[in-house]
C-alpha cells in the first residue's frame, strides 16, 4: 500500500474496525457464519448463472414468469437460492459443531434443518380437485429471505446440544458400539429438545397471531414496519443503511426494506407510467432514490469491488472476484456477499454502507436539476447494469449517470479493499506455514 493508505489503514478509526473484525473473525460463532455461507457458495453459483440465462432470454426472447421455458430454465435456482436458508442452516449448524467439539455433526446439521423449517415454513393444507385434503411446505421463506433465522438456529441448536450432551442427557450405549450408530443414539434426546424448543416457539407466534407469522415474519415486520413512514429525501438514508445493515447480518436487506416501501414504490411508477401516457410531466418521488443501492452489481454496489478483486494477490479474494464478476454485471451479487464476505465484515460494512449513501446524494441531485429522468416503468426482474435504468426510464442519461458513478464507487471501496485484502494475505500466509 502507498503512504497514504497506510495512514489511513494506521488510523485511530480503522485500527478499532480492524480489531473489531479481527476478533469478529477468532469467535467460533462468527468463524462459523463465514465458514457456513462459503459451504454454500457453489449452490449460490448455479443459482446466479440460472438467472443469468433468464435474464437474457427474457431480453432476447421474451421469456418471462409463467412460460414454460421460463419456469423450466428458472427451476435450479428455486431448488438451490430458493432454498438457500435451509442449506445454509446445515451448513452453520455442522460447521458450529465441529468448532465445539461436538461428536454428532451431522444429526447436528438435520436436527437444525428440521427446527429451521418448523419455525420458518410450517405445513399448509390445500384441497384437490376430487376432494382429498394434502399437505404440503410453503417454501417462500426458506431461501435468502431466511438466512437470519437460519443463522440463529443453526448456532444456538448446536449450543443447545453441547448443553444436553455436557449434561449427560442422552442415551447411553455399550463402548463397543460403532461411533456413527453412538453418535446417532447420543442426539436422540438433544434433539427432541431443540425441536420442543424451536417448535413451541413457532407455536406460540402463530397462536399469538392468529397464524398469520412465523419466526421469520415476525422479524422482518419488526424491522419494516417503522420504514414505511420513511419515505423522503432524509428518511431514505435511514432506508438505505438500514437496508444495508441487514445483510451485515445476515437478513435479507431487499426482503426486509423493499417490503415495507413497496406499497408506496409500486404507487410512483404507476403514478408516472400514467402521467407519461398522458404526455403530462413526471414527479420525483423520494422512494426512487433506493435505487442507489443496486445501479452497479446488486445490493451494496459491489461491482467494482469484484473488479479490483480479479488481480488480487489474496487466493480468497481473487477466486471469490473471478466468481463474483460476470453475475455482478447482470445485478446479481450473492457470491460478492457471501464470498468476501461483507456479511459480518466489519471493514468492508464500512464502504458498502457509504458508496450507496453518496450515490444516492448525487441521485437526488441528478433528479433534482433534471440532469436525468424519474423512473416511469416498473421493472420487476434482473437486469444487466445500465439497461435496468435505461429500460425504467427511456433516457439514455440514466444510464450515463450509472457509469459516472462507477469510479466513484471504486475509489470508496478502493481503500478498504487493500486493508481486507493485506489481512486475507497475512491470514493465508499463515495458514501456509502451519
Amino acid at each position: 500500500m502507498n503512504s497514504k493508505l497506510e495512514q489511513f489503514a494506521n488510523s485511530g478509526f480503522m485500527r478499532k474496525v480492524q480489531g473489531f473484525s479481527a476478533k469478529l473473525s477468532q469467535s467460533p460463532a462468527f468463524g462459523t457464519i463465514s465458514q457456513g455461507m462459503g459451504g454454500t457458495m457453489g449452490l449460490i453459483m448455479i443459482g446466479a448463472v440460472v438467472q443469468i440465462i433468464c435474464a437474457v432470454g427474457g431480453m432476447l426472447f421474451g421469456w418471462k414468469a409463467g412460460t414454460p421455458i421460463y419456469d423450466l430454465l428458472y427451476m435450479p435456482y428455486e431448488l438451490t437460492m430458493g432454498l438457500l436458508g435451509l442449506f445454509m442452516s446445515f451448513t452453520l449448524a455442522y460447521s458450529y459443531a465441529k468448532r465445539l467439539g461436538v461428536k454428532a455433526q451431522l444429526q447436528s446439521g438435520f436436527t437444525s434443518m428440521v427446527c429451521f423449517i418448523l419455525v420458518c415454513s410450517p405445513l399448509i393444507s390445500a384441497t384437490t380437485e376430487s376432494g382429498q385434503t394434502v399437505r404440503a411446505l410453503n417454501v417462500g421463506s426458506l431461501g435468502a429471505n431466511g438466512i437470519f433465522v437460519a443463522i440463529l438456529i443453526g448456532l444456538i441448536s448446536v449450543r443447545i446440544t453441547k448443553f444436553s450432551v455436557d449434561h449427560n442427557w442422552i442415551i447411553r450405549m455399550p463402548d463397543v458400539v460403532p461411533e456413527g450408530i453412538l453418535n446417532s443414539f447420543n442426539s436422540i434426546i438433544p434433539s427432541g429438545i431443540n425441536i420442543l424448543i424451536w417448535y413451541g416457539l413457532a407455536i406460540l407466534i402463530s397462536n399469538l397471531t392468529n397464524g398469520a407469522m412465523t419466526l421469520g415474519t415476525l422479524i422482518t415486520t419488526i424491522i419494516a414496519t417503522p420504514l414505511s413512514y420513511l419515505v423522503s429525501p432524509l428518511g431514505m438514508i435511514v432506508i438505505v443503511i438500514l437496508f444495508c445493515l441487514s445483510w451485515f447480518f445476515g437478513i435479507h436487506g431487499g426482503s426486509v426494506v423493499f417490503t415495507a416501501i413497496m406499497p408506496i414504490y409500486i404507487a410512483a411508477y404507476t403514478t408516472n407510467a400514467e402521467l407519461a401516457a398522458a404526455g403530462q410531466p413526471l414527479v420525483f418521488n423520494p422512494v426512487f432514490l433506493y435505487g442507489c443501492l443496486t445501479i452497479l452489481g446488486g445490493s451494496g454496489n459491489t461491482l467494482p469491488l469484484c473488479i479490483m478483486g480479479l488481480k488480487s494477490k489474496s487466493k480468497q479474494i481473487s477466486a471469490v472476484a473471478k466468481a463474483s464478476f460476470v453475475p455482478g454485471l447482470f445485478n446479481i451479487n450473492e457470491p460478492a456477499i457471501f464470498g468476501f464476505p461483507i456479511l459480518y465484515n466489519p471493514v468492508l460494512l464500512i464502504p458498502f454502507i457509504l458508496n450507496s449513501l453518496v450515490v444516492m446524494g448525487f441521485m437526488y441531485v441528478g433528479f433534482k436539476f433534471n440532469l436525468m429522468s424519474v423512473p416511469q416503468i416498473l421493472i420487476m426482474t434482473t437486469l444487466p447494469v445500465g439497461i435496468q435504468q435505461f429500460m425504467s426510464t427511456l433516457d439514455w442519461r440514466n444510464v450515463v449517470f450509472v457509469f459516472l458513478m462507477f469510479p466513484i464507487v471504486f475509489l470508496i471501496y478502493y481503500p478498504f479493499f487493500k486493508i481486507y485484502e493485506k489481512q486475507c494475505i497475512a491470514k493465508e500466509e499463515a495458514e501456509a506455514q502451519e
